[in-house]
Order: structure tokens, then sequence, then C-alpha cells
């Protein structure tokens, strides 16, 4: 999940997505453009291994103003945008809210009261807020402004009343256990662009950007004794715990274009890091009313590192028919008691080899100074981020790619691509199923091993004025090595071999149009005991041996595959006043395929054990209703 970068107008963001995924963090009413990479990096983007996404913000209508609302069944979105001085200076805002707080709490009233026992109050929801601002200064010059912020919250509290089982002094417990979860992202950025001459353009960029994950969990047991209800004893816990990141800096890129055939990037970044992987307090209070203990600690850790970059590629055209990206990427990365060198080379070239066949191939080297410590069996936002330190190198990769790129009759388009992928020093957390990381020795719980993965990829789209069909297959390997624990390669949690996506949208006519998507990958990989052994117990008691887990190869099975079909339709009108209305109705997971989120090995009775998959989202139908104006 570290392993790629997402850029928003030149913030980098943390977290990009919502609800397990079910929604991304880039609100598509703002986005202008989208670039994407998987291979043959140019050399501008560095710090993640694996891929770039770099997402660009509109900028605001300089002589119109624009509007745009949608209420809908999950969710609703607004848009505004228009000058704020005519020709001069823009604004655009997007903001997005989800409903599932508002919706859940009627079901958990409805719930709770058929059943008094136990009082159930859970409540989620998310946020997005993008704003930008433009000014123009000239036709050459112009300065913006753009702030995110993105931010989830889940809170749950589970109170439950019971008799103690003492009738006579009317004794009983009450329990209650709540828990509160934040995670998202706050970015900024203001940014210069200025044409220096016809052949000379330059964008500086001042971005700060911080990330926060933060686990809040009480737990309060509590005994009452008599008609007065008057508290006997307490036992209370409380757990509090917050991961960050900050990073601010500045990006400096220029555009030189000394000929027609040479396109020169070249510029620099810097970044100030602070990282705080893990702030965690305890609190325990325990007696009765005469008495009480207290039990207080509190455990956290910072670090502090310096991120500075230079780069240059320099995009040619050699011939009519060859064309070559070449490049590096210089970094220099210090954290206390240690200085990081790397240097990065670039390379990527295509070559028309007929009027409508393309050859292209490429290779890069890649590194990386933040790692995720992720929890063995779940994806959660309490996975932390780390730095590289003086006892934990960063992470290094080599990427060799080629393929073929075809535009065929019948208005299709093909695309073949295969790649081989090495990774070093990685790392791989081993501190078991917590929820929350250790924040002290984060150093002494990770192993560093190496990874490779390699497959082929192919593409197939086809695009007419009223259909549009696109079909996608991967056949893919991803092994590491971990010579701590096991002596040879195995696979990763993510080596899913195989991968197919279908999308398919219809425009019957300017009113009416619909879509349907289908995806399927194998599924992810997890480690189980192979075998349980009974640990000896004393001669001559009735004390029960308890059963100790052997593991032998690790993500030693294959989860269920994952697969989903999503559909929906859209009805469009335009008003008398010549605005636009679109009516949406659509469903996530059409036929409910509950796919794992998390597995468990359970304990038969006869003795056996069985792994169980638990899924967490149905099938979900939602309608919306959007205005344009």
């Amino acid at each position: 999940n570290d392993e790629n970068l997402f850029l928003l107008d030149g913030m980098p963001l943390y977290q990009v997505n919502h609800f397990g995924g079910l929604f991304s963090a880039f609100n598509t009413d703002i986005v202008k453009n989208v670039d994407f990479y998987k291979s043959g990096f140019p050399a501008r983007y560095g710090g993640r291994l694996s891929s770039v996404t770099d997402v660009r913000m509109k900028e605001g209508d300089l002589k119109e103003f624009h509007g745009m609302v949608s209420l809908g069944l999950l969710d609703g979105r607004l848009r505004f945008e228009g000058p704020v001085i005519k020709e001069k200076t823009s604004f655009v805002f997007g903001m997005r809210r989800s409903w599932l707080d508002v919706l859940s709490a009627p079901a958990l009233r409805i719930a709770n009261r058929f059943f008094p026992e136990e009082d159930i109050n859970a409540r989620y929801a998310f946020h997005d807020i993008n704003a930008k601002i433009t000014h123009r200064f000239s036709n050459e010059s112009r300065l913006s402004f753009s702030v995110y912020s993105g931010r989830d919250l889940f809170k749950m509290k589970d109170k439950q009343l019971f008799p103690s089982g003492n009738l006579l002094h009317q004794e009983k417990e009450q329990t209650t256990d709540e828990y509160h979860i934040r995670w998202g992202n706050l970015s900024a950025a203001l940014s210069w662009n200025n044409q220096f001459n016809h052949k000379l353009t330059g964008n500086f960029s001042l971005v700060y950007a911080r990330n926060l994950s933060k686990y809040d969990f009480r737990s309060d047991d509590s005994f009452y004794k008599g008609e007065d209800d008057k508290e006997y004893s307490v036992d209370w816990m409380q757990r509090d715990s917050y991961s960050t990141i900050d990073d601010v800096g500045f990006r400096m890129d220029f555009h030189y274009l000394p000929t027609a055939s040479h396109h020169v990037r070249f510029g620099s970044d810097y970044l100030y890091h602070i990282y705080c992987p893990q702030h965690t307090l305890s609190q325990d209070i325990r007696g009765t009313e005469e008495m009480t203990d207290t039990l207080l600690s509190s455990v956290e850790s910072h670090y502090k590192g310096n991120e500075f970059s230079f780069y240059a590629e320099d995009d040619m055209r050699l011939t009519r028919k060859l064309r070559i990206n070449l490049g590096g990427r210089y970094t220099m990365y210090q954290v206390s008691g240690a200085v990081y060198h790397s240097l990065e080379p670039r390379i990527s070239a295509s070559y028309r080899l007929f009027s409508r066949t393309t050859l292209k191939v490429s290779y890069t080297e890649m590194s990386q100074f933040a790692h995720q410590l992720s929890n063995s069996y779940l994806n959660l936002p309490t996975d932390c981020w780390v730095p590289s330190t003086s006892r934990i190198r960063p992470m290094y990769s080599r990427q060799v790619a080629g393929g073929v790129y075809m535009e065929l009759p019948w208005r299709l388009c093909l695309e073949v691509e295969s790649y081989f992928r090495t990774t070093s020093r990685m790392l791989e957390y081993e501190a078991g199923g917590s929820l929350t990381l250790p924040a002290g020795n984060w150093e002494q719980v990770v192993r560093v091993g190496d990874g490779k993965s390699y497959g082929l990829e192919t593409s197939l789209v086809y695009h007419d004025e009223q259909n549009l069909f696109q079909a996608g297959y991967t056949l893919s390997w991803s092994k590491q090595k971990f010579d701590d624990f096991y002596s040879g390669w195995y696979p990763s949690k993510f080596d899913n071999r195989h991968k197919l996506n279908f999308v398919y949208r219809r425009k019957f006519s300017h009113r009416m149009d619909v879509y349907a998507a289908w995806t399927y990958r194998s599924g992810d990989h997890a480690t189980v005991p192979t075998q349980y052994v009974e640990n000896p117990c004393l001669s001559g008691t009735s004390q029960l041996s308890d059963l100790e887990p052997m593991y032998g190869k690790p993500n030693n099975i294959t989860l269920p595959a994952y697969h989903r079909l999503d559909v929906g339709i859209n009805f469009r009108r335009t008003t008398k006043r010549g605005f636009e209305r679109i009516w949406n109705v659509s469903i996530y997971n059409a036929y409910c395929r509950m796919n794992p989120f998390y597995t468990k090995i359970e304990r038969q009775v006869d003795g056996s054990f069985r792994g169980k998959a638990i899924g967490l989202f149905p099938i979900i139908p939602s309608f919306s209703y959007t205005l344009n104006f």
C-alpha cells in the first residue's frame, strides 16, 4: 500500500480512500486532469517505488458563475466556481459529505428498542473539501492557492446492562465500550507559474501536507449494589493512540524547449518531514468506592528528516519514428545519525514500427524513504508511517518494462505490456495482530527483506459515438524473501495471480445513458498455522493443555477471490432556464458478493479447525439528483 505516490496539485496525500475503498478521496467534480504512471516513470517524480498518480484541480471560470448541487442516498455534493475579479481572479470550491451516519441512526434506535439489555450507537461519516483561487497577473504569469481537507470519522458505543446473578442483593453489572477513530489529510499549496520567454517556463510551489490517524478506546466495567444503584466497584480503562506526518517544503519545475525536437525539464524538490509514528497514552483505574488504584503510562516517538532532490530529463524526438526520454534523479535524505544518497537513472523509448503500431521499453530505478507498518490481517487507518532511520535503510527498486500498442480495425485499440521489478530492503511488521502498533520499539519488530514482481498486462478498448467498452487482464506474480524467518521466496500478501476488468457505457440519447463495471482478482494471501501442538501440563491435575500454533511457509493460503458488479443509469433533462438535471440510479455490488475483509481461524467442537472469511459490504443501492447551473 505504501509504494504508490499520490499528488493533488503537487501536495502529497497519504490517505486516498473513504469507507474501506467505497469512495475515492479525489472528488471528480473538481478534477481537471490525471496523469498515471505504472512504468517508465519520468525523473520529475520520486519518493515511491510502484506507481504515480498526479491529479490537478480545475481553475475557476474567469467570466461566469457556475455551480452544481447533488443530493444522493449515500452522499451530498456541491461545487461553485466563478470570477472574483473578471478576467483576473477566479475561484472554485467543492465539498462532499456522506449521509451514512444519518441513515444508520434510525436503524440502531429500532434495534436498541427490541434489545434493551444492549444499547449500541454507531456513527460513520466522511467529508472532502477542495478550494482553489487563481489570479492572473498577465497571460504569462499567474498565482494560485489550493487547499484540500479530507476526514473520516467512526464512533461506536456499546453499553450492556445485566444482573450479576445475586438476586438477593439486587446486584447488577454495567459494561460500556467506546471506540473513536479519525483519519484523513490536510494539504495546502501556493504556486506561481511564469513564462519567462517563448522557450523557458517555470513553476514554483510551497506545499504543506498533514496526515492524521487517531484511535481512542474506553472501557468501563462497573458493579452496582442496592436499590439506590450506589457504585460498589469500578474497572475503567482508556487507550489513546495517534499517528501523524507533517511535510513542508517547496518544488521548482522548469520547462525548456531549445528546439522543436527537445523538451527539457529540470528542477528540485525539498520536503521537511516530521514523523510521529505512534503516540500512546494508557490509563487504568481499578478499585472500590473506598479506594482506587490508577496506572498511567505514555509512550511516543518522533523523527525529523530532510529530503532534497534534483532532477533533469530530456524528451527527445531523434527521428520521425524514434522518441526517447532520458533523465536522472538525485536524492539526499538526512535523518538523525544518517545521511543517504540515491542516484536514480531513468530511460524510456518508443518506436513507431508501423503507422498504427508502436513499441515501448523503459528502465527505471527509484528509492523510497517512508514505510508503512501494516497489521498482518487488516488494512486499517491505524496503520502508521515510519521514516528511514540510521538502522532502517531506504527501499530501492529497479524495473524494466516493454510493450506493444496497436490501433486495430473496427475502432479497437490493444495494449500488451510485460514488466519485471526487484525491490531491496523491504519491511515486514511481525508484532502480531494488535490493532495499534508499538510506539517506542518499532525498529525491533520489523524485518528487512527483498521482493520481486513480474507479469503481463493487456488492455482492449472499443469506442464509438454511442458505446465505450474496455477490457483488461493481468497475469502477475509478486514474491518476497525475509531470511530472518523463512529461507526461501514466498508469495506476498498482494500476490493476485489474475486480475480482470470490464467496463461498458452506452449512450442511448442525450437524455439517457447506462453503464456497468465488473472487476475480478484472485484472493490475497494470509498466514495461518499448519498445525497445533499441545503444550505439556502438570501430571495429576485437571488443567487443560494449551494449543501452540506451528507455522510453515508464510502467506500459505489464498483467500477467496474478490469480484463485484456495479451498474447504473443516468436520466438527463434540460430545464427551461437551461440548467441540466440528472437523475442517477445505481447499484454497488449488484449480486451481493460478500468479499472478505478479514479472516480468522475457528476451532470446531470435534477439535478440527476451519478458516472463515468475513465480508462487510453487501449490495448497496443508491440514487441521486444533480443540478448543474
